[in-house]
């Protein structure tokens, strides 16, 4: 869908799911990159806890919401 198509678009691997959220893998950058998602109003949960600590899970949104955590996660990653 639009959410695991941009993702791969950012080189990034997401894990298949049937739920309303996506993990995905983004590296040992995970806690930095949770830090700048939280700062630009993105809801993020880092998955350390689950030892899954180069993981973050967001919940799938409305469209808007999706394109706003995309274009936030690309300025993220830089």
């Amino acid at each position: 869908t639009y959410l695991y198509r941009g993702l791969e678009k950012l080189g990034l691997c997401a894990v298949p799911s049937a739920a309303n959220f996506i993990l995905f893998q983004v590296g040992n950058r995970a806690a930095e990159v949770t830090d700048r998602l939280m700062r630009s109003g993105i809801i993020i949960r880092h998955m350390r806890a689950w030892d899954l600590p180069e993981h973050l899970r967001v919940t799938v949104g409305l469209h808007e919401e999706n394109e706003a955590f995309l274009k936030s996660l690309e300025e993220a990653l830089r």
